[in-house]
């Protein structure tokens, strides 16, 4: 009877050890919980990201005036009857 308690015992205690610190136990599922907040973050920023994007794309398919918004800002392009002024600040020593 002694040997059936103590194998029992012995099973319990490995059981708990791998309850509570392996990887399939209460520590694993904490670090795939903090991994899925993480990942669900992640997408909540892509999805922004590919909203902003669309939107970019449906504009500059409908109109010119993200075109001509695009060349004044990346190409330096004016507008016909326009005047550039260009303003160089000091340099700060």
């Amino acid at each position: 009877m002694r040997i059936l308690t103590w194998t029992l015992a012995v099973l319990l205690v490995i059981l708990q050890v791998k309850l509570w610190v392996g990887e399939d136990g209460i520590r694993g599922n904490r670090e795939l919980a903090q991994l899925a907040r993480l990942q669900d973050e992640e997408n909540r920023r892509l999805a922004e990201r590919n909203r902003l994007l669309e939107a970019e794309v449906a504009d500059l398919k409908q109109g010119l005036d993200a075109i001509e918004e695009r060349a004044r800002m990346e190409m330096g392009m004016i507008g016909e009857g326009e005047t550039f002024y260009q303003v160089i600040e000091p340099a700060q020593d």
